[in-house]
């Protein structure tokens, strides 16, 4: 309890299916682009902003700091529930913290973060408004504010916030591309905005790039009308941009069911590939338009496919490497490749699409129909069993696994944060002990061992688990905070204690994670807490 407010809350399932897709869907045209164009990583680093990351959430949250806290505790509680997932509880302590501050500008602007997930826009706009009015001076919630607005179809309104963060921010460079493109698509003249020299030269390859990237995010999360002007705007300001005319052709294929139109740009796309010398490529695009009858090799279409699923893949591109994986299974219907990776799209996919999570159960299932002694299937099933919370199916997806192989360390790994997340803790300590016989060098394996012991109360040997986990990987900051905090607070060595916690404090500062250095110098100013019994 503090300051009288209660913390501890009923955690919620997650609302999955609230989530506004169009926000989630721009949120990776950063990591798009730095795939593409490797030499646009500092330009876009600010557009992953729009997605809830935990280096994100630090990123934001110590951007607006320093700010004078009531309870700073409640706030740090607020960001974790957040990073897990746990978004109404997340609102609820918020609340609490603006029941004791209520002008602090950092909690409006988690605020809208968290509504901009759960796809209630009108309250994402509303707080990032009110955290606007307390902090009228930081680029950043313009940013996000403008954002808010795009995606809510505003455009006027996006245009007038992005404008208000350059001159805060000359190298913010970001917001500067995308008044590029909210200018264009007005049809205003974008000489009347100074922008500064440093970002006033932008080339037409860069916009052409930005537009194509909007235009496959819209796709993919079903905003085909958009999708075809940004798809459409590429090309023409670019004639040369092969991958456009690509996308252009697959959406009219596949979404807009126009094969006329769709040959037009396919060919268009196969015509510049070969000029480029990318002849793989435009093999590919000439095999999605030809009939099935007319390719002789199907092994080697469905091969083919594979790999430019796993390329899409690769590239975050999960809606297209899932058409890729189904262009191959076209080819050859039983191909395991496809179908098992397939499931791994849909995977990456879930926290966009409440109906990924489902997709991908059947693509596993289907899997494991054809080919039962492949031991992948079975773990990626029970995984997505265990994020559906579906416990008990996922416990006996597993079980079945262990017959078909009883060595690999995955399916006892899973079995124990099964059986951790149905609060079976002997069992799962059980498992993941087996894992970690199997597996002793993982890291992963090791650090959720320790967890495990510590559910048990067996904090001498969870410190084990976890000196195993920084000789395995010295750098690994976790384990040496969590060997902190038993030695501290569970076996009352501070001795002890001090130089895994002075080793995490530097390596979270390392990599700018002040909000984990915060807690960890908060822990050393505490008390020691008695030795548990």
């Amino acid at each position: 309890m503090r300051h009288g407010l209660s913390t501890k809350r009923t955690r919620k399932k997650r609302d999955r299916s609230s989530f506004n897709s169009k926000s989630e869907g721009l949120s990776t045209l950063g990591e798009k682009l730095k795939s593409s164009n490797p030499e646009l990583v500092e330009w876009f680093e600010a557009i992953q902003g729009i997605e809830l990351t935990v280096p994100r959430l630090v990123q934001v949250i110590e951007d607006l700091l320093p700010y004078p806290w009531d309870d700073i505790d409640l706030f740090e509680e607020a960001i974790k529930l957040t990073a897990q997932g746990f978004y109404w509880e997340a609102v609820g302590v918020c609340h609490d913290v603006l029941h004791l501050s209520p002008n602090a500008y950092p909690v409006h602007h988690l605020l809208g973060h968290i509504y901009g997930a759960m796809g209630n826009a009108r309250e994402e706009i509303e707080h990032y408004r009110k955290a606007v009015r307390l902090k009228p001076n930081y680029p950043q919630i313009y940013f996000d504010l403008g954002t808010a607005y795009w995606v809510s179809g505003k455009e006027k309104k996006s245009l007038a916030a992005l404008k208000k963060t350059i001159p805060m921010a000359a190298d913010f460079a970001v917001a500067d591309y995308w008044l590029t493109f909210i200018f264009d698509r007005l049809g205003r003249n974008r000489d009347q905005y100074r922008v500064s020299e440093k970002n006033a030269v932008t080339s037409t390859q860069t916009f052409a790039q930005i537009c194509g990237l909007l235009g496959t995010a819209f796709m993919e999360y079903g905003y085909h009308t958009s999708a075809r002007q940004a798809l459409k705007r590429s090309v023409q300001v670019w004639p040369e941009f092969a991958e456009g005319y690509y996308q252009l052709g697959t959406l009219h294929l596949k979404k807009l069911r126009n094969p006329k139109r769709a040959l037009k740009y396919l060919e268009k796309a196969e015509q510049l590939y070969i000029r480029q010398n990318n002849f793989q490529r435009a093999a590919l695009v000439h095999q999605l338009y030809r009939s099935k009858e007319e390719v002789h090799d199907k092994n080697k279409a469905a091969d083919e496919w594979l790999k430019e699923g796993l390329r899409l893949q690769g590239l975050g591109w999960y809606q297209g490497a899932v058409d890729a994986y189904r262009m191959a299974q076209g080819f050859k219907p039983d191909f395991l490749d496809a179908f098992y990776n397939m499931g791994v799209a849909y995977g990456c996919m879930e926290e966009n699409d409440i109906d990924a999570l489902h997709k991908a159960v059947w693509v596993f299932k289907k899997s494991i129909d054809i080919s039962p002694e492949f031991i992948h299937s079975y773990t990626a099933l029970g995984a997505s069993y265990i994020k559906q919370g579906e416990l008990v199916l996922a416990m006996e997806v597993l079980t079945r696994a262990i017959h078909v192989e009883s060595q690999d360390s995955n399916v006892y790994y899973y079995l124990g944060i099964a059986c951790r997340m149905n609060s079976q803790i002997s069992q799962a300590v059980d498992y993941m002990r087996q894992a970690v016989a199997l597996k002793p060098d993982s890291v992963q394996l090791q650090f959720y061992f320790g967890l495990s012991l510590m559910d048990l109360e067996m904090f001498e040997e969870a410190c084990t688990a976890f000196r195993e986990v920084v000789r395995i990987k010295p750098d690994f900051a976790d384990g040496h905070l969590m060997l902190g905090k038993l030695y501290r607070e569970k076996l009352s060595d501070p001795d002890k204690a001090l130089p895994y916690l002075k080793r995490a404090e530097k390596l979270f500062m390392k990599v700018e994670d002040y909000q984990r250095v915060g807690q960890i110098r908060q822990l050393l100013i505490r008390r020691p807490a008695k030795p548990s019994l």
